[in-house]
């Protein structure tokens, strides 16, 4: 029964936020009595970054995913997992991929998937490889803004989604959201992009600096609207950036999106005997300091999906408002 009344408590909580959060262009206007017009409650969203098969080459590495979704699952917070279904290291020449379910590590990869989606996670494609050339999965770009080169080019492009997209049908793994890598793509990609996904969690190609989620109308002939959603607080790249984001929770008078990401390797397990392979595995138990600083200041962690659907609902009320704001 107490588990009953708690879950609609939360529901309850995500419900208000959602039909009172989103601010209108005039809610986001530079007035100093801004902050005194918004609701107490506001949106916050975490995206775990770069989860590839990588993960696989270590069981406790998807151990520490497993752990991820369970505390975030704990704290009621609904997660998105930006998914490259390719490793690639051509130096070594490691090759691991969700197409290849007929290795064990692969498959306790694609298990661990379905576990993080089982305890409210959304899953999204970052890139096919998110690599190019001779690089390494995670540290290069996979396309470009370079009009010389194949890589900007959506022949180059609609190849590795389509092949991103069989490799996660295949593994029964639903795809919600596209995130390209270190957002560069080139203005053609992106036009292509916005024809396959209705959600793509990055400030798009018009404004980087772009900090609230916003609608576009999508060049497809008769296709709904994709939506945008920018992570404006940034990576949770070490202490510094942590305690950085703890203190945006504790002011209120920021008003911009509480969005941010983070690679999970940087957090570390609890048990000592579970203790990282490698110093790059781990650092600290920084989403133990996040989480807990903004749900005690009234914010209520979505996901994608809900943050979309409240923007269809507010322009369907509001046709006027199609055009969320974007912030120089």
């Amino acid at each position: 029964m107490k588990r009953t009344m708690k879950a609609v408590l939360v529901a309850v909580m995500i419900l208000a936020a959602l039909t009172s959060i989103m601010p209108s262009a005039k809610a986001v206007s530079r007035s100093p009595d801004m902050a005194k017009s918004l609701p107490s409650i506001r949106i916050a969203l975490v995206r775990l970054e770069d989860v590839s098969p990588w993960y696989a080459l270590n069981p406790k590495r998807l151990e520490l995913l497993r752990y991820i979704a369970d505390y975030l699952a704990s704290r009621h917070v609904p997660f998105q997992v930006a998914m490259i279904p390719i490793y690639l290291d051509p130096a070594t020449g490691i090759h691991i991929g969700i197409d290849t379910p007929d290795d064990p590590r692969v498959k306790e990869f694609i298990a661990t998937i379905h576990y993080m989606i089982s305890k409210g996670g959304e899953i999204g494609l970052h890139g096919y490889t998110h690599q190019m050339g001779e690089g390494v999965t995670g540290d290069s770009i996979e396309f470009s803004k370079d009009p010389r080169t194949i890589e900007s080019t959506v022949s180059y492009m609609a190849l590795r989604v389509d092949a991103a997209l069989a490799a996660a049908k295949a593994a029964n793994i639903p795809i919600t959201f596209w995130e390209t890598p270190h957002y560069t793509a080139s203005p053609e990609q992106y036009t292509y992009l916005e024809s396959r996904f209705s959600i793509i969690y990055e400030p798009g190609p018009i404004n980087y600096r772009t900090r609230e989620p916003f609608l576009h109308s999508s060049s497809r002939p008769g296709g709904a609207k994709v939506c945008f959603v920018p992570t404006p607080l940034g990576m949770v790249d070490g202490p510094q950036e942590a305690q950085s984001i703890v203190l945006f929770a504790d002011d209120s008078h920021r008003q911009i999106l509480a969005s941010l990401f983070f690679h999970p390797f940087r957090e570390r397990l609890p048990s000592e005997d579970a203790a990282p392979s490698s110093p790059k595995d781990e650092t600290g138990a920084y989403l133990e300091r996040i989480i807990p600083a903004f749900q005690s200041h009234g914010f209520v962690f979505v996901s994608v999906t809900q943050v979309r659907k409240q923007l269809l609902a507010k322009t369907q009320a509001h046709p006027a408002r199609a055009a969320y704001p974007i912030l120089p």
